[in-house]
């Protein structure tokens, strides 16, 4: 009896596993990515729920304070988003992951929530 628990147990581990993996939302590929972003801005709230605005051209970024600050980006092969400044030792990369609100999910710095991305640079950043 002690084999067929251990069987069972295994077996419904193997579908919770098979069935995250399926549920797991899906980034944009590279094209996809690229035409979103490039050249245009961002808008959202950063990990501390503060609001910003990120420019896709020279990555450029302001919070609702006011602070500025400016890396450097690219979208890789695999559709992700990756992006240094001068506080971070190596560069991050996450996927774009599409809402079904029409926003998209980043998960840079803990976390970027885009609520929309507009055309061009409206914010003059």
């Amino acid at each position: 009896m002690n084999r067929c628990a251990g069987l069972f147990g295994v077996s419904v581990m193997a579908m919770v596993f098979a069935t995250a993996a399926v549920a797991a939302p899906k980034g944009l590929s590279q094209a996809e990515a690229e035409q979103l972003v490039k050249g245009n801005t961002a808008e959202g709230t950063n990990k501390w729920k503060k609001n910003m605005l990120w420019y896709f051209g020279e990555l450029r970024s302001r919070d609702q304070l006011g602070n500025k600050g400016k890396a450097k980006w690219h979208i890789d092969k695999k559709g992700l988003m990756c992006y240094q400044d001068k506080h971070m030792n190596k560069e991050a990369c996450a996927a774009i992951i599409p809402r079904p609100d029409g926003g998209y999910d980043v998960p840079l710095e803990g976390q970027w929530k885009w609520n929309k991305v507009v055309p061009g640079n409206p914010h003059d950043l």
